[in-house]
């Protein structure tokens, strides 16, 4: 039996014809989020048919500026759908054939990084490629980084790219927790990823 957010989809599908077959069917996670909201909105404009996921779709403070966004009522439905929950993104995946991974845990105050804000990062993850696979219609999955790995300074830059590093001494002074601590962690000069196997 189909869920109600599928039951959604198909009478989105029903009411836009076959506009609807035109446009692929794509996920965004952290819809709710800055960069999310801004991915749904180009998305939206190119006619994609957008499934965001938001913790709480009922949450109208949260979701409102989506809702509004032109071709949310025809093109975007919300999922529920947590990074703490394995399996929780199966059903909004389910059926697309991209998706981008927006969300994640920001809590620069967590008196536990690793079970607040890192493990529940990477688990997350994890479980957004095992949706993909398991849906078998995903062919590009699109992961985004959180600013918060570049945007940690004391003199903040109007511009950042990819020779943009955060300041470990600076970091290392304020003690910051989560993921920028982790990039602390490597303590060869200057951050680098996490090689997750």
């Amino acid at each position: 039996m189909p869920t109600e957010n599928q039951m959604k989809d198909m009478k989105q599908n029903s009411i836009m014809g076959s506009s609807v077959t035109e446009g692929e069917i794509v996920c965004v996670t952290g819809g709710s989020g800055f960069i999310g909201s801004w991915l749904i909105k180009l998305l939206l404009e190119r006619g994609y048919v957008v499934r965001a996921t938001v913790r709480d779709p009922d949450n109208s403070k949260k979701v409102k500026h989506l809702l509004e966004l032109p071709k949310a009522e025809t093109h975007l439905t919300l999922w529920k759908a947590d990074l703490a929950e394995e399996g929780s993104f199966d059903d909004a995946i389910q059926g697309c054939t991209g998706v981008f991974h927006v969300a994640t845990p920001m809590d620069f105050e967590s008196e536990d990084p690793e079970n607040e804000v890192i493990k529940p990062t990477i688990n997350g993850v994890l479980s957004i490629m095992k949706a993909c696979a398991k849906a078998k219609t995903v062919r590009r999955l699109v992961f985004t980084s959180s600013a918060g790995t570049i945007d940690v300074a004391e003199q903040q830059k109007p511009c950042y790219d990819e020779t943009c590093w955060s300041d470990l001494e600076f970091i290392q002074a304020k003690k910051m927790t989560g993921w920028v601590n982790v990039f602390c962690l490597q303590d060869d000069g200057r951050a680098s990823s996490l090689e997750i196997r």
